[in-house]
């Protein structure tokens, strides 16, 4: 532990945008997956649950992306010709990312509280996920757009709206390109310090 600078990892990380075509080891995946599963959840839940999407599948998975797009509305701007240059240029990002992970959990109380945590959980545990491949030098980014909750394409990728909520999708692989960091906003400027008796 005295090896590792975790304050470095954290500030250094940065979302990846443009990756290096091999995959990586699943071996290697599993492990830092196996780790990342020491997130906090209550009561040991561990609600996380995935898909991973490589090799041929990325192409299918990608079009149902965009095809929830178009339901969405999120494409509706393009004519037909820039929509089926869109497509192949989805296409092309799909497939230039050598895993996409889509992390998801079982509903519990339909979106009460115990969902929330469970939620967390999942959120947390991408962290970690994230945190600890940045380590290994493999770059993630981490997605979660309406589509997630787009009931046609949680039944087209076999999983279920009813029983099913889905949190993100992360892409991962050796980066290319790494971005230059985005400095933050002081802290200081989201806290509220209490200390006399009126807490409002």
């Amino acid at each position: 532990m005295n090896n590792i600078n975790i304050v470095d990892i954290v500030r250094s990380r940065r979302t990846i945008l443009d990756y290096k075509p091999e995959k990586i080891r699943r071996e290697l995946l599993i492990e830092l997956l196996e780790h990342a599963s020491y997130a906090p959840n209550h009561h040991m839940k561990e609600p996380w649950k995935l898909k991973v999407y490589e090799d041929e599948s990325r192409s299918i998975f990608g079009e149902k992306v965009v095809d929830s797009y178009i339901r969405l509305g999120l494409l509706k701007t393009l004519k037909e010709e820039k929509l089926k240059k869109a497509r192949i240029a989805y296409d092309r990002f799909f497939t230039s990312v050598p895993h996409h992970i889509l992390f998801y959990m079982d509903k519990e109380d339909n979106g009460g509280y115990i969902d929330d945590e469970n939620y967390a959980a999942v959120c947390a545990f991408i962290q970690n996920f994230q945190l600890l491949a940045w380590e290994k030098e493999i770059g993630t980014m981490w997605t979660a757009k309406e589509t997630l909750r787009d009931e046609v394409f949680i039944n087209d990728i076999g999983l279920s709206p009813d029983k099913h909520r889905l949190i993100a999708v992360v892409q991962v692989g050796y980066p290319n390109k790494v971005p230059k960091g985005k400095e933050r906003t002081s802290i200081c400027d989201s806290i509220d310090w209490i200390q006399t008796k009126n807490i409002r």
